[in-house]
């Protein structure tokens, strides 16, 4: 049970990557077990170069026979991976590999006295000598190790090893090798499967986009056949709900453009009514109803952005919606500075100037005043409202951002409105990206939290 609670943290992608790691180190764990058994009782002396010991024992064994007879012993220690020559003289095509120059020392020592015996290693390519050296890395598959050994009486042993060389290059054992070879196949495993699943992480990312701001987001159908599918039945989707949304607004727009003519008829003719406490009444009615007509209209319309979202100064909107509060008479305490630096976020000058108005509004109704304040980091901006009312319940914190919820259920709006605001405020603010959390204010009241990811953040 907690090793699935474990995986299920990882996405598709890492999941495959780490089944591909984790047989590749078990891999290379049970081959290097295996080769340290079968060596450890070897001789260390030439265990680990095999073809090197070979070339050694064939020297030291011609040095002991008749310059006239050395030919046959050659041709008798030859086989199709291991041919060796006598020759009368210096190779005139013999050739110094630099990256083998410690190998020729591990040669010279194994062969013995005398210590200024000449000895050369050199890589080459082909199946016979006269074939060219190595010069580049594709050129080490199939390659094989020459070696040219000085022997008394001015004869030299030319050696052309294969075979063994490709597996055990430089001395390395062959276990090694192929893991470093499982590690390449490994590697290129786990880009081919980072490519096959990147189109469902890109599908994932693309659906919880289309989550907060309600616009498409388009998915390029790339990857498997069924990956595909999927990708254009989700921008299908989109397109479907996007436009059911649109209808939706569009509808409410018609419905309040035409309310809104009747409300007028209304206010006309309550004009000519008498004064009286009726006549009052009723024209708080079609305010009530005029206001209620505009929530909804902004809650229809908040499922979409107000615009395309581009770098905009919150510093000034707030300023500003701040100073309009307080020339309509309205209690709006800020404390931003008038010389505070600029702070810049992707959104919408409308959209923001929403989010500040329905916190405010909201603040005074259940709190009598309105507190705002700023405050940036590295990477976000926040933006807070307080104010000194009786609070907001942990339990209920939630609850406020459901459409039409309120928390004084009378439904007065003189006491809070239609319970769209908060409703508004959340939309908007995580289709910028961001998030809205409601805390307890220090000393009593609610504290409102909206934070932003700055636009100039690195």
């Amino acid at each position: 049970m907690v090793q699935s609670s474990a995986m299920g943290r990882f996405r598709i992608g890492s999941r495959l990557i780490l089944i591909v790691v984790g047989a590749i180190v078990l891999g290379q764990i049970l081959m290097a077990a295996a080769y340290i058994a079968e060596h450890r009782d070897g001789d260390d002396r030439t265990s680990g170069t095999p073809v090197l010991a070979q070339i050694a024992s064939l020297t030291q064994a011609l040095e002991q026979v008749p310059p006239g007879d050395r030919a046959i012993v050659a041709r008798a220690a030859s086989d199709p991976r291991f041919r060796a020559e006598i020759r009368s003289g210096k190779p005139a095509d013999v050739e110094h590999t630099a990256v083998l120059g410690g190998r020729e020392q591990r040669l010279r020592a194994l062969i013995g006295p005398p210590d200024d015996r000449f000895v050369a290693l050199s890589l080459v390519t082909g199946p016979s000598r006269g074939s060219q050296k190595v010069t580049r890395l594709r050129d080490l598959v199939g390659a094989h190790m020459r070696a040219v050994v000085g022997l008394s009486a001015g004869e030299y042993l030319d050696v052309e090893a294969g075979g063994q060389l490709t597996l055990r290059l430089f001395g390395i054992p062959m276990g090694l090798i192929a893991g470093i070879l499982g590690f390449a196949v490994a590697l290129a495993a786990i880009v081919a499967v980072r490519r096959e699943t990147r189109p469902l992480s890109d599908l994932a990312d693309a659906v919880a986009r289309f989550g907060t701001a309600i616009e498409p987001q388009p998915v390029a159908e790339r990857g498997a056949p069924e990956v595909r599918a999927l990708a254009r039945a989700v921008n299908a989707m989109q397109a479907r709900i996007a436009d059911l949304v649109r209808s939706r607004t569009v509808v409410l727009g018609a419905i309040s453009h035409d309310l809104r003519t009747y409300v007028t008829r209304l206010r006309l003719r309550l004009e000519l009514l008498p004064d009286t406490e009726q006549r009052r009444k009723a024209a708080a009615d079609l305010d009530d109803m005029q206001a209620l007509m505009d929530d909804a209209l902004a809650f229809a319309r908040a499922s979409f952005a107000n615009g395309t979202p581009e770098p905009v100064d919150i510093t000034a909107i707030v300023r500003a919606e701040c100073e309009t509060q307080r020339a309509q008479g309205r209690p709006v305490t800020c404390t931003i500075a008038d010389d505070a630096p600029a702070l810049r976020v992707r959104a919408t000058a409308t959209g923001l100037t929403r989010v500040l108005a329905n916190l405010i509004n909201n603040a005074i109704a259940y709190g009598g005043s309105a507190e705002v304040s700023l405050h940036a980091s590295a990477a976000a901006i926040e933006l807070q409202t307080e104010d000194r009312g009786p609070g907001i319940a942990v339990e209920e914190r939630e609850h406020v951002f459901e459409p039409f919820y309120r928390l004084e259920s009378s439904r007065n709006r003189d006491k809070g409105g239609a319970g769209l605001g908060l409703t508004i405020v959340r939309q908007i603010v995580e289709s910028l990206g961001g998030q809205v959390v409601i805390e307890d204010r220090p000393g009593g009241g609610t504290r409102v939290r909206v934070t932003l990811p700055r636009a100039d953040a690195p």
